[in-house]
C-alpha cells in the first residue's frame, strides 16, 4: 500500500513539474513571434478501477486552424494591395496635387493658352517662341510620365524576381518542417515547436502569394496556391521565373516572362514542359500577384492611355495642317485600326509613342511655321487661319465640317443628267430684267404716243432693236436681234403699252429667239416696258431707221446692255475670303465640280453621283492637309421647272420641287411637310474618329479616342469613355489614375482592419495569456507541493517501519 502511494505521489510530482515547465516556457515566449500557447495533456492512471497515479501526454498547441487560414488569406489580400499602392503612388506623385498644376492635363491647358495668346498677334516672334517652348514642355511631360511608367514596370518585374526567390526559400523551409513534424509524430514526440515555425513560415509566404492548405493524417500541412496548385508537402516545388528587360512592345504572354510551378529538379524552358504549371494568369494574390498585375495590367494600361494621349495630340494638330509633334523620324504614326484576331495580334502603330514624342524639328528651326502651317500653304502676313483652326478644332471634338447629304433617300444626282445642263436639271436658271423708266400706260395708243414725241418717233426713224445673247450655253445659242417698228404696231389694246408689249412678244417669236433664253416682254409695275430673259439683253436705236437715243429715251429706255445673273454660291473656307461659284448656262456636273475645286483650301468630289465639299486640298478626301470649317451661302435663287428625274436619278428622289433655295437644291437638303418647303443646311460637323477594330466588317465603328484593343498585344482596355476633346480626355486619364489609388487606399484600410481583427482574435485564442498562465502556475505549484508532502509522509512511514524492524 505504501509503495502504491509513493508511486502515485511521484507521478503527480513529475506531472506538476512538467506542467510548471510548460507554463514557464509559455510565459518566457509570450513576445516571441509565431509562438502559440502549449498545453500538456494529463489523465489519471488506474489499475482494475483503482487510481494509482497520473499520466502526461505529448505537448500540443491550442490553435484554431480555420481562423488561422482566414488570417493567411487576409494577409495575402493586404500584401497585394500594399505593393500596388506603393508603386501606383509614384504616378500620383508625378501628377502632384490638383492645385499645383503639374499634371499632363495642366501642361496641355497651358499649351492651348499659348495658342490663344498667339491668335491675336500671330506674327509676334516672342509669342511664337513661347508657344514652341510650351510644346517642348508638353512633349517632355509626356516623355517623363512614359519613362516613369516603364521604369516602374521594370522595377515591379525585378521585385517579382526577388519575391519568387523568397517564395522558394520559404517552400524549402516549410517542406523541411513538414518532415520534422512527420518524424516526431512517428516516434511520439511533440510537434508543437515545429508546427509553430511552420505556421510562421506559411504566414510570411501568404503575404507573398495567396494560399490554400489542408492537413494530412501524418501531420504534414500541404500548401497550395488558391487555385489548388501544390507548392509543398514534404517536398518543395520550385517556382520558376526568368525575366527579361521590358520595353513598350513587351507584353504577357507573348514576350514577357511568366511564373511557373515545376518540379524541384527541373531545368530548361518551362514553356516546353507539359507538366510545368503557369500560374501567371491565375490571380494568385499576395505580393507576387500584385506585382504581376502591376507589370501586366496596371502599367501597360497607363502606358496605353498615355500613348493614346500622345498620338491624338500629334494627329489632331496634323489634321489642322500643323505637324507640331512627331516621332523620332519626323512623322506622326499612322492611325490604323488594331486587330486582336490575327496571330500574333496586330496592335495600333503608335505603341510606345509617348516615350518618343517630340516637337517637329522643322518648327524648332523656324518658329513661324506655327502660323503658316507645315503643308506648304501661302498664308497672308498677319493671318491667324492655322492658329484659329488649332484653337477651334485641335483642342475640340470636331475635325472638319462637310457639305454633303448622307441620306440616300434625298440625295441629288448631279452626274446622270441625261445631257441636260445643271440649270435645267435643277430648275435654277440665270435671270435678267431690263425695265424702262417711263409710264406708257397714259397714252391711248401708239400713234398718240408718237405724236406726243415732237418728231422724235416719226416714221421712218421709229425703230429699235432688242438683242438676246449668251455665249455660255451648250450647245451654243444664237445671238438674236429683235427689231421693233412703232409704225407697224397694230392697235388693239387698252393703251400704248399694251400694244408695244404685244408687238415685242410677237417679234421674239418671229425672230426665233432660243427657247432656252425664255425671253418675254411684260408691263412693269408702273406701266413701263419690261424685258425678262435668262440671257444678256441689249437695246440699240442707232441703226438705219433707228429712233436714236432721244427716241429711245422717250420710251423710257436707253442704249444699254444688261448682263444676266447666273445662279451662284458664296463659299468660304475658315476665315479666308469667300469665293463666288456660279452655275452658268450649259454647265454640267463636271463643270461645277471644277469650279468648286478651284476655291482655295476647298476639297470637292463626287461621292458616287452626289456632291461633297470639305476644307482641305485633296479632292479625293484621302489625305486632306487640314480640317476646319466651311460656309456656303446661296444667292437669291429658287427652283422652278426642274427636269430632274428624267432620266431617273440614282437615288430615290425623282424630282426637285419648285421653290427650293439654291443650296438645298444642290444637295437635296430640304423637306416638305403639308406642302411647306423647309430648306436645311447641308453642312455638318465631322468629329475626330479612329477605327476601333480591323477585324470587324466595314464600315468599322470609330471613336474620338480608342478605348479597347490597345497596347502591344491589342488586348488593353483603358476605360476612359465619353471623352471627345483632348483636354477632357487627358484630364479623365489623370483623374482615373488618382481615383484608382484612392480606391486602393480605401480597400487597403478595410483589408488591413480585417487582418488586424483576425490577428487579434487568433492571438487571443492561440497566444499566451499571462494572467491565465500565472493562475495555472499557482495551481500546479500547489499540486507539486501537495505531491511533495505525500512523498515526505510516505518517507516518514517507511522510516518508522524500518526503525521498527
Amino acid at each position: 500500500m505504501g509503495i502504491n502511494a509513493l508511486d502515485a505521489a511521484l507521478s503527480g510530482l513529475r506531472a506538476s513539474q512538467q506542467q510548471i515547465s510548460v507554463i514557464s516556457n509559455n510565459v518566457s515566449n509570450v513576445s516571441t513571434p509565431g509562438f502559440t500557447r502549449k498545453i500538456l495533456p494529463q489523465q489519471s492512471q488506474s489499475i482494475e478501477g483503482v487510481t494509482v497515479g497520473v499520466l502526461t501526454g505529448t505537448i500540443t498547441r491550442n490553435v484554431d486552424m480555420s481562423l488561422q487560414r482566414d488570417l493567411w488569406t487576409q494577409i495575402s489580400a493586404v500584401g497585394e494591395l500594399e505593393v500596388r499602392q506603393t508603386y501606383l503612388s509614384r504616378i500620383e506623385e508625378f501628377h502632384g496635387a490638383p492645385d499645383a498644376e503639374l499634371s499632363v492635363a495642366a501642361e496641355m491647358a497651358r499649351l492651348k493658352d499659348s495658342f490663344s495668346a498667339l491668335a491675336d498677334t500671330p506674327d509676334d516672334n516672342f509669342l511664337l517662341k513661347d508657344a514652341v517652348n510650351q510644346a517642348v514642355d508638353m512633349a517632355g511631360k509626356i516623355n517623363d510620365l512614359g519613362q516613369l511608367i516603364m521604369t516602374s514596370r521594370n522595377d515591379a518585374q525585378a521585385d517579382m524576381s526577388s519575391t519568387v526567390n523568397r517564395i522558394n526559400q520559404l517552400l524549402e523551409q516549410i517542406a523541411e518542417l513538414n518532415n520534422q513534424v512527420q518524424d516526431n509524430l512517428n516516434i511520439g514526440r511533440t510537434t508543437a515547436a515545429s508546427e509553430d515555425k511552420r505556421d510562421e513560415a506559411i504566414k510570411e509566404l501568404s503575404q507573398l502569394i495567396d494560399l490554400s492548405s489542408f492537413k494530412r493524417g501524418d501531420g504534414v500541412l500541404v500548401v497550395q496556391t488558391n487555385t489548388g496548385v501544390q507548392l509543398a508537402d514534404t517536398k518543395a516545388q520550385k517556382v520558376l521565373f526568368n525575366p527579361q528587360p521590358l520595353g513598350a512592345i513587351t507584353y504577357y504572354p507573348d514576350s514577357a516572362a511568366g511564373v511557373y510551378v515545376v518540379n524541384q529538379n527541373f531545368t530548361g524552358n518551362p514553356e516546353d514542359n507539359p507538366i510545368a504549371i503557369n500560374i501567371t494568369e491565375r490571380d494568385i494574390g499576395g505580393r507576387l500577384g500584385g506585382l504581376i498585375e502591376l507589370r501586366d495590367q496596371d502599367f501597360p494600361m497607363q502606358l496605353a492611355q498615355l500613348d493614346e494621349v500622345a498620338h491624338k495630340l500629334a494627329l489632331r494638330f496634323e489634321a489642322q495642317g500643323l505637324r507640331l509633334f512627331t516621332d523620332s523620324t519626323g512623322v506622326v504614326p499612322l492611325d490604323s485600326a488594331p486587330d486582336p484576331t490575327t496571330d500574333p495580334p496586330t496592335p495600333v502603330s503608335y505603341v510606345g509613342f509617348s516615350l518618343e514624342i517630340r516637337v517637329n524639328q522643322a518648327i524648332l528651326n523656324d518658329n513661324s511655321l506655327l502660323r503658316e502651317g507645315t503643308y506648304g500653304a501661302t498664308i497672308e502676313p498677319g493671318s491667324n487661319e492655322v492658329i484659329r483652326r488649332v484653337l477651334e478644332f485641335t483642342f475640340g471634338a470636331t475635325n472638319y465640317q462637310i457639305a454633303a447629304n448622307t441620306d440616300t433617300a434625298t440625295q441629288v444626282d448631279l452626274v446622270n443628267t441625261g445631257g441636260a445642263s445643271l440649270q435645267d436639271w435643277l430648275g435654277l436658271f440665270s435671270n435678267n430684267t431690263a425695265t424702262g423708266v417711263r409710264d406708257l400706260s397714259t397714252f391711248l395708243d401708239v400713234p398718240t404716243l408718237v405724236a406726243s414725241a415732237n418728231g422724235a418717233l416719226d416714221d421712218p426713224n421709229d425703230q429699235f432693236t432688242i438683242t438676246f445673247s449668251d455665249p455660255d450655253y451648250v450647245p451654243a445659242a444664237a445671238t438674236t436681234a429683235v427689231t421693233i417698228d412703232l409704225s407697224t404696231i397694230v392697235s388693239g389694246g387698252t393703251s400704248a403699252i399694251d400694244d408695244i408689249i404685244t408687238e415685242i412678244n410677237n417679234q421674239i417669236t418671229l425672230a426665233g429667239v432660243d427657247a432656252r433664253f425664255n425671253a418675254s416682254a411684260s408691263i412693269g409695275p408702273s406701266g413701263q416696258i419690261r424685258i425678262d430673259s435668262r440671257s444678256d439683253i441689249a437695246f440699240d436705236a442707232s441703226g438705219a431707221n433707228g429712233m436714236g437715243a432721244d427716241g429711245l429715251a422717250f420710251l423710257g429706255l436707253s442704249e444699254n446692255s444688261y448682263t444676266a445673273t447666273d445662279p451662284y454660291f458664296d463659299v468660304q473656307v475658315g476665315n479666308n475670303a469667300s469665293v463666288r461659284v456660279t452655275l452658268d448656262p450649259g454647265d454640267t456636273g463636271a463643270d461645277l465640280l471644277a469650279k468648286f475645286q478651284a476655291v482655295p483650301g476647298l476639297a470637292a468630289r463626287f461621292n458616287g453621283d452626289v456632291l461633297e465639299l470639305r476644307p482641305g486640298n485633296d479632292d479625293t478626301f484621302a489625305s486632306p492637309e487640314f480640317g476646319g470649317d466651311i460656309k456656303i451661302t446661296g444667292g437669291p435663287f429658287t427652283t422652278s421647272g426642274a427636269s430632274y428625274g428624267a432620266p431617273p436619278a440614282s437615288t430615290t428622289r425623282t424630282s426637285i420641287d419648285n421653290g427650293v433655295n439654291i443650296v438645298s437644291a444642290l444637295f437635296g437638303s430640304y423637306s416638305i411637310n403639308a406642302g411647306v418647303i423647309s430648306n436645311a443646311s447641308p453642312i455638318t460637323s465631322v468629329a475626330y474618329g479612329s477605327e476601333t477594330n480591323a477585324s470587324l466588317t466595314p464600315p468599322i465603328p470609330t471613336l474620338a479616342f480608342r478605348n479597347n484593343n490597345l497596347g502591344p498585344g491589342a488586348n488593353i482596355s483603358i476605360d476612359l469613355i465619353g471623352s471627345r476633346a483632348l483636354i477632357d480626355f487627358v484630364q479623365k486619364m489623370v483623374n482615373q489614375q488618382s481615383q484608382q489609388l484612392a480606391s486602393m487606399d480605401n480597400a487597403l484600410t478595410d483589408e488591413t482592419g480585417l487582418r488586424d481583427v483576425l490577428q487579434t482574435q487568433l492571438s487571443s485564442e492561440s497566444g499566451v495569456n499571462l494572467d491565465e498562465e500565472l493562475s495555472n502556475l499557482i495551481v500546479y505549484q500547489t499540486a507539486f507541493a501537495a505531491a511533495a508532502r505525500v512523498v515526505n509522509a510516505v518517507d516518514e512511514l517507511f522510516q518508522e517501519l524500518l526503525n521498527a524492524v
